[in-house]
């Protein structure tokens, strides 16, 4: 079969377009389920799928937070809250997503007033963080606490990146020492807290089938 190609100049694509294809073509994408507080300390989650380790040497996570829309006035863009509070506080909490919250992950990404709370909205539990702020997803396989590292301001949107200070795994994935290392984990070890992945538009993925291949140059640990 000859694979037919249609080339795109970038210039040629409205932003919105952009945006589109890039979501719905750079697949599948970890999500970061973000949680902060404010600075009167009301709670904020919320998923964002641009997300991905940064370095291990620091420990930097990174996800991009792009605008809540424009001032109607002023044609400035507005932030969301994930970003404000990071910006207020320095703090935040990178949960993983389990596939038995995704549906309660999908409600966190409603567009909600400033202050109130995604969790209660969601009907999610959080558990206390030991030295940030902001609160972890109760059921989330790993959670990362995180002080921030740097913001890297990107066109419209803002690349936040934290540094990892205390790391959360449940016991169900974690299998300790391997191979000479102390800490592992095994995030196919329990179906239900499997990492879901985004797709485009309301497509998700979930783990199913897991193809082994091995490296001849290298230890595949």
């Amino acid at each position: 079969m000859t694979q037919q190609i249609r080339s795109l100049d970038s210039a040629e694509l409205t932003p919105t377009e952009m945006y589109l294809l890039l979501r719905d073509s750079v697949i599948p994408r970890p999500i970061a389920w973000v949680s902060t507080v404010d600075d009167a300390g009301r709670s904020n989650l919320a998923p964002y799928s641009f997300f991905n380790v940064c370095s291990n040497v620091p420990p930097v996570l990174g996800f991009a937070v792009g605008p809540r829309g424009k001032d109607q006035e002023t044609g400035k863009l507005l932030e969301k809250d994930t970003l404000a509070n990071i910006r207020a506080t320095g703090e935040m909490v990178v949960n993983i997503v389990p596939e038995e919250l995704r549906l309660p992950m999908v409600t966190t990404a409603t567009s909600l007033a400033p202050g109130e709370d995604e969790f209660a909205f969601a009907g999610l539990s959080s558990a206390p963080s030991d030295k940030v702020r902001p609160g972890r997803v109760l059921g989330a396989p790993v959670a990362f606490e995180c002080k921030l590292y740097q913001i890297v301001e990107v066109g419209t949107h803002n690349w936040v990146m934290g540094e990892i200070v205390r790391i959360h795994v449940d016991e169900r994935i974690y299998i300790g020492a391997y191979k000479g290392l102390d800490h592992r984990v095994d995030p196919l070890r329990v179906a239900a807290l499997r990492p879901v992945g985004r797709l485009g538009r309301a497509y998700y993925s979930l783990l199913r089938d897991v193809e082994t291949i091995l490296r001849t140059d290298a230890s595949n640990d």
